[in-house]
């Protein structure tokens, strides 16, 4: 019985020093041509945004540690006296009307580091999306500078076309739509019209779509009137998603009589009522003014569309419409890619 808990003992020992996160010291930040009460606002964030990520435990500074600002050497000294396996150095300068902010992380015993990335602030609002980026990718193989959360945009890259200004999209599409009930219905194409709102973790979208506007096929015109709601996975500048939503629907069928004189006459069948679709896409350029989107939903009716079967004769030409069409709950796919210019 003593040797299994040891054993257990031992591997749980074992579990919490692999999954431990690693002690890193935080080395007091250079303020160069700014208010070193910017500095002391810059620590408190770093502190924040790294216990919020979870991979590292911060150890900060102390007033008796007798490390000056800068010096690599002596904060080496003091995070091995910690015993902390890393250490971060960083350094604000003020050049013009800008600040470049410069992040270091390094092993101890190691003059190299390995990691860093500066990026530039227009002011000291920029610290704050600045600093949540460095404390989200540093250690790792990405770079703060390359890291395209649209929510964590600075003033600074505001002059960007990466600009996230965007809250609303205007724009059109081309569809295709594939009825899977009846089976004998073809694929046809359309067009549509959408508004999208970006509300950062959710996207509301209304469309308006008309497929098979020449009715051709046999297959009736499908018109649609969307109010919609979509998840998205990330707030970068490639998002996909995944949502659903109703309509109201309104489908045509057009039909024709046959007389036994050779004359014919054209009819309308109109049904209407309430959809709802399911489905997801991708965002392509969310942060832009321009922006591409493809998706694919699939959709369902709540009420029956007319299919009117042709009656052929024993040579097989077409002699009339059946006058008493099958009726079907319409559902299938739809596919669409869209573009669309954001305000």
């Amino acid at each position: 019985m003593n040797c299994i808990k040891k054993f257990f003992a031992t591997t749980l020992a074992l579990a919490a020093s692999i999954y431990a996160a690693e002690r890193v010291y935080l080395a007091p930040f250079s303020m160069v041509g700014l208010n070193d009460d910017f500095g002391i606002a810059a620590e408190k964030l770093m502190n924040a945004y790294i216990d919020d990520n979870g991979r590292y435990v911060l150890v900060n500074y102390a007033e008796d540690d007798s490390i000056k600002v800068g010096d690599r050497e002596s904060a080496n000294k003091i995070a091995m006296q910690k015993n902390c396996t890393k250490f971060i150095m960083a350094e604000f300068t003020r050049l013009g009307e800008n600040v470049i902010t410069a992040f270091k992380l390094y092993d101890v015993n190691n003059e190299a580091p390995v990691w860093s990335d500066r990026l530039k602030a227009k002011n000291p609002d920029d610290f704050d999306p600045i600093i949540q980026r460095v404390a989200k990718n540093i250690g790792t193989k990405k770079k703060a500078t390359n890291d395209d959360d649209i929510y964590t945009v600075t003033e600074q890259e505001t002059k960007n076309p990466k600009k996230k200004g965007v809250t609303s999209y205007w724009g059109g599409k081309i569809l295709g739509e594939l009825p899977l009930n009846p089976s004998e219905a073809k694929m046809d194409a359309g067009l549509g019209l959408f508004v999208l709102y970006d509300a950062k973790d959710f996207l509301f979208g209304l469309d308006w779509s008309v497929s098979n506007p020449g009715n051709s096929n046999g297959n009736p015109m499908l018109i649609d009137v969307s109010l919609s709601g979509f998840y998205p996975f990330t707030t970068s500048n490639i998002s996909p998603f995944v949502g659903g939503g109703l309509s109201y629907s309104w489908r045509y069928t057009y039909y024709t009589h046959y007389s036994s004189y050779g004359y014919s006459d054209e009819e309308e069948n109109e049904s209407s009522g309430l959809s709802m679709q399911v489905g997801g896409g991708v965002l392509f350029n969310r942060a832009s003014r321009v922006m591409f989107l493809v998706q694919a939903t699939y959709f369902v009716d709540f009420f029956e569309t007319a299919f009117y079967k042709d009656v052929q004769d024993t040579e097989g030409n077409k002699v009339k419409q059946d006058p008493s069409p099958k009726k079907h709950h319409m559902n299938g796919f739809k596919f669409g890619a869209g573009l669309a210019i954001g305000f």
